[in-house]
Formats: structure tokens, C-alpha cells, sequence
């Protein structure tokens, strides 16, 4: 469980990328943030916290923790969740269904949805393509803003396992790659020529409800 002892979400994201602890310490003390435990320097309500909005650009999966206390939709037990990061590397898909099927069976559908989405997010940055199809095909979760930013920098040049688990999935009906036109100072296009009209109406949904969210032209405290 957090703790006054453990890293708040900067701390831990800066000592990680420096290498002064370990993954298994660094997606620890991320998690652990999810029983409701909070800094006093993970409290993004002051706007000179620079160092808290960068996590956005920074390190997108402890932002995607730090969204989901928000909604205070806090998890006691977050063994679970670390048994099935430490699969991760190894893509033991086993170990992760057994943690799945745990919060399923304790009905924390909450829980279960939200490590779907942030461990897809992580297979997604480390290449994983196996634990990302995994998470992909059973689906349930929203696919968040950060989430397409880092599908986008998949290149099939690079890594074509992942890239074709990225194109091949629903994720990519609904949110079709950015395609570059003009110069780098333009705006991304989509092309959406292949989407159901039922899906282009749920992407012009989403894009209407971003409008006024968080960091949206008109952002709502919801």
C-alpha cells in the first residue's frame, strides 16, 4: 500500500528513467498510488507544478495512474496488478490472465478495466506485442489521448510485430493513424475512409466530449 515512505508519481518516474531503482520498484511504487495514498507533491491542483503536467509528455503510463485516482475508484489490493506486471517482460500471458481472472472474480470490473488499459499501454511502449494483442482483444477499456500518441510512434520499420497487432485491431478502426501533411508545423490528418458510419459517429462523439474535458478548448471540472 502507498505510504508517506514510498516515490510519488515524479519521483518515481525520474529515478526509473535514471536508473536508481529497478522496473519491478518503479511500476510498484506507481501502483501503489492506486489505494488512494497521495503526495503532497503528486497534487496537481496548483498549476506552478510544472513538474506534475510533464508526467503527460514524460512517462504517459504513471500519468494514466494518476488519472485513474482521480476518480477516486481506489483499488486495496494491488497484488494483482504487479503479478501481472512482472509477466510482462517474459509475456507470460498465464500469469497475466490469472490476474484478470482474480478481479474478475472478486468483482472489480473497475479494477480489471483499468489494468487492461494501462498494461496494454505499457506492452505498447516496450513492444510487447503479445500482452498488447492480449489486452486489445478483450478490450472494455477507453482508449485515452496518450494512448493513440503512443500508438502513433509504432513504425513497422522498427517494430512490425506490434505495428501489425496495432493495425489489426479495433483500436486502429476507430482511431486510423495520423498521416503528416504539409510541413512539421501542420496538424496531423486521419484518414477514416474505412470506418462505419456507426464508428465515425462514436470518433466525432469523443472528439465533442475532449472538447470540454480536461485540457480541452472549454475544460469542465468534472
Amino acid at each position: 500500500m502507498a505510504s508517506p515512505t514510498s516515490l510519488c508519481f515524479t519521483q518515481a518516474s525520474q529515478k526509473f528513467r535514471n536508473k536508481e531503482i529497478s522496473e519491478e520498484e518503479y511500476y510498484h511504487n506507481i501502483l501503489a498510488h492506486c489505494t488512494g495514498y497521495l503526495h503532497d507533491e503528486d497534487d496537481d491542483g496548483d498549476p506552478s507544478l510544472s513538474h506534475v503536467s510533464s508526467l503527460q509528455s514524460d512517462d504517459a503510463f504513471a500519468y494514466s495512474v494518476q488519472c485513474f485516482m482521480k476518480r477516486k475508484d481506489f483499488i486495496q489490493d494491488i497484488a494483482p496488478l504487479e503479478n501481472a506486471f512482472r509477466a510482462l517482460d517474459k509475456q507470460d500471458l498465464a500469469t497475466i490472465q490469472r490476474a484478470v481472472a482474480l478481479l474478475e472474480d472478486n468483482q472489480q470490473q473497475h479494477a480489471k478495466k483499468f489494468l487492461l488499459k494501462i498494461l496494454a499501454l505499457r506492452a505498447l511502449q516496450l513492444g510487447k506485442a503479445e500482452v498488447l494483442k492480449h489486452c486489445l482483444d478483450i478490450g472494455g477499456f477507453p482508449y485515452e489521448a496518450y494512448f493513440e500518441d503512443e500508438a502513433d510512434k509504432v513504425h513497422g520499420d522498427e517494430d512490425p510485430e506490434t505495428f501489425k497487432v496495432l493495425e489489426e485491431s479495433h483500436f486502429r478502426k476507430i482511431y486510423p493513424r495520423k498521416v503528416k501533411v504539409g510541413n512539421e508545423d501542420d496538424d496531423y490528418d486521419m484518414d477514416e475512409s474505412d470506418l462505419t458510419a456507426e464508428e465515425r459517429d462514436s470518433k466525432e462523439r469523443l472528439r465533442a466530449a475532449m472538447t470540454f474535458d480536461k485540457g480541452g478548448e472549454f475544460p469542465v471540472d468534472w
